[in-house]
């Protein structure tokens, strides 16, 4: 064969192979397949990939080289989940499993179907054919079957479970460990089983152990997602709890104010009989006074908490007012507007929600702590806004970095999530500044 078709064969198999892991680890994460990425992964691709068969062609022995394919299989993984965490904004983590998982599938079924094409095969004088049948065709049925597993984790909404398995730290090794695991699994078995021959039982084993594999990470997400669930509803009963609370503590001061104001009628209408003009005066200024003091912004609290129809959402922001009230500082909440929802995720909006309120309390003054709390919803956004005061100027351009805190070591992790699930929003906006010795966070949700 000519040079030139060989070396054009090459970079449409690269071609068809790439995008089947790229097809394949997209439906893994959920996203949208975006073309233009396609091809810069398949560029990195096809770097690796020719360096690595470069490389090989220096040595004689396959034993010399063993090691490359799975080198060549790691530097792919690696530099395509960077590609997916820089374009797509998935945390590394998830990228990684997904990458490997993605590349683990495809280069099982492509190596079952290589092996049994060449075994399989008819010997022919014309080379062409042989190619066909041994090469190519083992290229364009792993794209066939990408597209089936594609389906599959679509129709089965693999993706919401599978971003369970990297909560946590714990959750996170043990899942890249599997996947490099699989990843490098052929290779395990050719070392332990070199003279496998390959037929109908080969070809089975290949495939109970891509169904075990997913049935089993599928099997794990679920767990944890039904972990993650009761977590967030034992959160969510306890916020419940304070909203209550929040309630019966109302109550107990509309009662006291009741006895109170009794008492305070019968001194103004003593007043009211001698003609005491001012005596009723001053007495509906301590009135007004007094009411504010002992009920006014508890009411206001509870008119806004009303205007949120997102129940998670009230319950979360009743807990945090539970906890101020705790430390004794003094919180302004204003919902003038009915919260409905928004485009982001509920579990995303209640940890961003959370992660602003609490670095709040943990930042407003120690003397006399103050915060304010502003939720607006239009026909276009949600505005939310969390100021603080405080008894140090923070540093804003440090706020920006990953891990920083004032908290203590291991503690600055909150920033870093809410930056990430602000990235995964599309239009989402966040600014933080500092205003009338108010440090301010926003935030801004499309509808």
């Amino acid at each position: 064969m000519a040079f030139s078709f060989r070396i054009s064969v090459v970079f449409i198999l690269f071609a068809v192979h790439a995008l089947a892991v790229f097809l394949t680890t997209m439906a893994l994460i959920g996203e949208k397949p975006r073309w233009r990425w396609y091809i810069a992964f398949y560029a990195e691709y096809c770097v690796v990939m020719w360096g690595i068969l470069l490389y090989m062609g220096q040595f004689d022995t396959e034993e010399a080289f063993w090691w490359c394919e799975p080198l060549g299989l790691l530097l792919v993984t690696l530099i395509f989940s960077a590609i997916l965490k820089i374009k797509f904004h998935v945390p590394l983590a998830n990228a990684l499993g997904a990458a490997g998982l993605g590349h683990f599938l495809i280069y099982t079924i492509f190596d079952f179907l290589t092996e049994a094409a060449a075994f399989y095969s008819p010997v022919f004088d014309g080379k062409y054919l042989y190619v066909a049948t041994s090469l190519v065709l083992p290229y364009v049925l792993t794209l066939i079957f990408s597209g089936g597993i594609v389906f599959v984790l679509n129709r089965t909404d693999f993706s919401q479970y599978f971003s369970y398995l990297f909560q946590g730290r714990a959750r996170t090794t043990v899942t890249l460990v599997i996947v490099f695991l699989l990843m490098h699994l052929k290779l395990l078995l050719d070392q332990f089983f070199p003279n496998v021959t390959t037929n109908f039982s080969y070809g089975l084993l290949c495939f109970v152990l891509i169904v075990f594999a997913l049935f089993c990470i599928q099997f794990g997400a679920m767990y944890a997602a039904s972990r993650d669930k009761v977590k967030a509803q034992e959160e969510t009963i306890t916020q419940q709890q304070a909203y209550m609370a929040l309630l019966e503590e109302l109550q107990g001061e509309i009662r006291a104010f009741r006895h109170d104001f009794t008492n305070l009628l019968s001194g103004m209408a003593l007043s009211a009989q001698e003609g005491d003009i001012e005596a009723i005066q001053e007495f509906m200024r301590r009135t007004s006074g007094y009411f504010d003091e002992k009920l006014g912004s508890e009411i206001r609290q509870m008119e806004g908490l009303s205007n949120i129809q997102l129940y998670p959402v009230r319950s979360l922001i009743s807990a945090k007012l539970n906890l101020m009230r705790q430390r004794h500082i003094q919180v302004a909440l204003e919902i003038m507007n009915p919260v409905t929802g928004v485009r982001m995720p509920t579990e995303d909006l209640l940890r961003c929600q959370g992660i602003l309120l609490d670095n709040a309390i943990e930042a407003a003054s120690r003397e006399e702590g103050k915060i304010r709390v502003v939720l607006l919803q239009d026909a276009r956004e949600l505005y939310i806004a969390v100021a603080n005061n405080y008894d140090k100027q923070p540093n804003l351009g440090a706020l920006t970095r990953n891990g920083y805190t004032t908290k203590g070591k291991g503690r600055g992790t909150g920033l870093s999530s809410y930056r990430r699930m602000v990235s995964r929003c599309p239009n989402c906006i966040t600014r933080t500044y500092i205003k009338n010795e108010y440090l301010v966070q926003e935030l801004r949700i499309p509808v």
